[in-house]
């Protein structure tokens, strides 16, 4: 009798406190609205909407987001240009969701721009821990246009002066590991690779390795600061 009350007990226990907690999900209609400009400083509104996503707060099981902040949403998701419908449209889902993150590099929004006219916006997803991929758009022709290449950047999101963007990755590839900036410029439909900055070495030891370190650190604590 007592070997049949504690397997009781037992299953009573592992069916109050389950081994993976399930997020609550909730229905939300989505607008957030960015502020961007063209090449004359013309100010333009691009707006990400959801009429009906699925959404829920990050959970333990969410392992790059973080937990009880993070809010991941999964739908059809459309992109707007001064209130109307471009053909721009995504499906995102659990595997792949829309984030709204409580850090800056994770969240679709616009690239920051030394100049303070913000010219690209860009939808942001983690491809790893580490690693972002940007999906990035401007506006030419009064029209809303998607480069036809995107952009990985590492740990954080990149940052612009004018047309000029940088991008900072981390390599470690096979000849070497360190740190290096990309620099791109943004040519209507694609962005155009114009220069690397490398702190590539084989000794985290080394002087080169260190001052790429060192240049990581200034490029995330000022928007003015860029790699040369």
């Amino acid at each position: 009798m007592k070997k049949i009350i504690l397997f009781a007990c037992l299953l009573l226990l592992v069916s109050v406190n389950p081994l993976h907690s399930e997020a609550a999900s909730y229905s939300k209609k989505i607008k957030q609205d960015f502020t961007m400009y063209d090449k004359s400083k013309k100010k333009y509104t691009v707006s990400v909407r959801s009429s009906k996503a699925t959404c829920h707060k990050a959970t333990s099981n969410d392992i790059w987001w973080i937990k009880g902040k993070d809010e991941l949403c999964s739908g059809k998701f459309v992109l707007y240009l001064n209130g109307k419908s471009t053909n721009y449209k995504y499906t995102y889902t659990k595997s792949n969701p829309y984030v709204f993150s409580t850090t800056d590099a994770k969240t679709s929004a616009i690239l920051k721009n030394k100049t303070g006219y913000p010219v690209v916006f860009s939808l942001t997803n983690k491809e790893t821990y580490s690693f972002i991929n940007l999906k990035t758009y401007t506006i030419s022709n009064k029209k809303l246009v998607k480069q036809s290449n995107t952009l990985i950047s590492y740990g954080v999101k990149p940052k612009m002066n004018g047309n000029l963007v940088q991008v900072p990755i981390y390599d470690n590839g096979g000849y070497g590991f360190g740190y290096v900036f990309n620099d791109f410029t943004v040519s209507n439909t694609k962005w155009i690779d114009e220069r690397s900055h490398d702190y590539i070495s084989q000794d985290p030891n080394s002087k080169r390795y260190k001052n790429g370190m060192s240049e990581m650190k200034k490029y995330q604590s000022s928007l003015s600061y860029f790699v040369k």
